[in-house]
């Protein structure tokens, strides 16, 4: 790592902490406002607003995190939730690397772990076969938190899919 930086696969993507630091020296002014969207024993929710200095709304981020992804998580799942949506709010902000990256370097190591997973592609498959919200609350149903940490993007797209064909035939 070198100045906030972590090269991955040949890109480089900034952590929080220099996002925040080059967010702070940009924008001595503005606010960041976190705040737990849902919250219970097993995973939180967390959301992120930016605003400037007259208050005005620039950038949202959401992070979701399970207790059981890791052993860190167990004790500071809300934590790591809160620094992600931080993450991804200064993302939007372009705060992160010359070409706008939304993810954190954190969010990208954990996204390729995942991708190498024979499970992920089977559950890619059942979620994208899903064709009612009925089929896709079963498939979601069937997961543990962490398969639905790892296919919350997926899903949510799907989903979006989904409730926009059935508004369409409506």
């Amino acid at each position: 790592m070198n100045n906030g930086k972590v090269n991955i696969h040949g890109k480089e993507y900034s952590t929080v902490a220099y996002r925040i630091h080059q967010f702070r020296s940009d924008h001595p002014d503005w606010q960041i406002h976190t705040e737990v969207v849902e919250l219970d024993a097993d995973h939180v929710v967390m959301r992120c607003d930016i605003c400037d200095a007259a208050g005005v709304h620039q950038a949202t981020g959401h992070a979701l995190e399970t207790r059981n992804a890791s052993k860190m998580h167990q004790t500071s799942y809300v934590e790591i939730a809160e620094t992600s949506a931080v993450g991804r709010a200064l993302g939007f902000l372009d705060y992160g690397s010359q070409e706008m990256q939304i993810a954190s370097a954190d969010e990208v190591i954990a996204a390729i772990s995942s991708q190498s997973d024979p499970r992920v592609e089977k559950m890619t498959k059942a979620v994208m076969a899903c064709t009612t919200l009925d089929e896709l609350k079963i498939v979601w149903g069937g997961m543990n938190e962490k398969d639905r940490k790892v296919m919350q993007e997926t899903f949510t797209k799907r989903k979006e899919e989904v409730c926009n064909k059935t508004t369409e035939q409506a």
